[in-house]
This record gives structure tokens, C-alpha cells and sequence, in this order.
């Protein structure tokens, strides 16, 4: 299993990920597909932006998850982590962990301190994938109702 950085250039293959991950688990994201479908070239070679997107691949060629990395103008020191998605058919193998790990790693080279990231309600599965991977409820209220915030050190 590898995790690498996409760039703008291999914007369909971040386009074609993220529109799975939305059909597959619409209610985990705040986004829906019909959104998410109607982005431009431009938008999806600029997503997240000015932050970094990963893709989990099992194989040289074979995507089986992602996540992206994203901060906020208001804290210039905080990495969130935005929209993990794993491939049904390689869930529990680890992946999430991979992926969590390449977004804290991209906040360290930022000189970030903290990533977090905000859960929808009921996405159990998620949150103890998080929590395995040293993410730790958050003092702050989530922006949607009934949803986590969770947040883990860098350092």
C-alpha cells in the first residue's frame, strides 16, 4: 500500500475518487455528488485550496482511498483534514491510518500545529478509525448539527 500526493494535473482521477467516496457514503460528507459532479477542470485542479490531496493506492495503479488537506485563513496553524474515503472492499486493512498519517505529514512540513477534522453524526466507523490513528475529541462545536470535531497534535 502507498500513499501519494495528486497534483492539478491528475485532476480526473481526484474528480473520479471523490465522486465514489459520494456515492458510496453520502452521508458522511457535507458535499453531495450532484455538487461535487458539476465542478470544473479549473475547481478540481485547485482542490482543496492551497492545501494538498492523497490517494491510497494498492498496487502501482489501483486507488482505493483519499483525503485532503486544507487550512483555514482564521488558524494559519491548524491543518484540517477533509473528506477520507476508503474503498469498501479494502476497509480494515489499515488504509485510513496511511492516509491520516500523509495529512499529518503535510502539516508538519507546513510548521503546522494541529490537524483536525469534523465527523458527521452517526459515522461510527470513522470515528473509531480516528481515534485509533491518535485523533482526541475537540473542545470546539462542530458547524454541522450532531457532528464531532476531533483534533491530534503534530508533533
Amino acid at each position: 500500500m502507498e500513499v501519494r500526493a495528486l497534483t492539478g494535473d491528475q485532476w480526473r482521477l481526484k474528480r473520479d475518487l471523490r465522486l465514489a467516496a459520494l456515492r458510496d457514503s453520502p452521508h458522511a460528507f457535507v458535499s453531495t455528488h450532484a455538487r461535487e459532479a458539476r465542478r470544473s477542470e479549473a475547481d478540481w485542479r485547485s482542490w482543496p485550496p492551497g492545501g494538498a490531496f492523497f490517494a491510497a493506492f494498492d498496487g502501482p495503479s489501483a486507488p482505493v482511498g483519499i483525503v485532503g488537506a486544507w487550512v483555514a485563513a482564521a488558524a494559519p496553524g491548524t491543518t484540517h483534514l477533509i473528506g477520507m474515503w476508503v474503498a469498501p472492499a479494502v476497509r480494515g486493512r489499515g488504509i485510513a491510518g496511511l492516509l491520516a498519517e500523509a495529512v499529518v505529514g503535510w502539516a508538519r512540513s507546513c510548521g503546522h500545529d494541529t490537524v483536525e477534522l469534523e465527523l458527521a453524526c452517526g459515522n461510527t466507523a470513522a470515528l473509531n478509525a480516528y481515534l485509533r490513528c491518535g485523533f482526541v475529541p475537540a473542545d470546539r462545536h462542530p458547524f454541522t448539527s450532531g457532528g464531532t470535531v476531533l483534533v491530534r497534535p503534530v508533533a
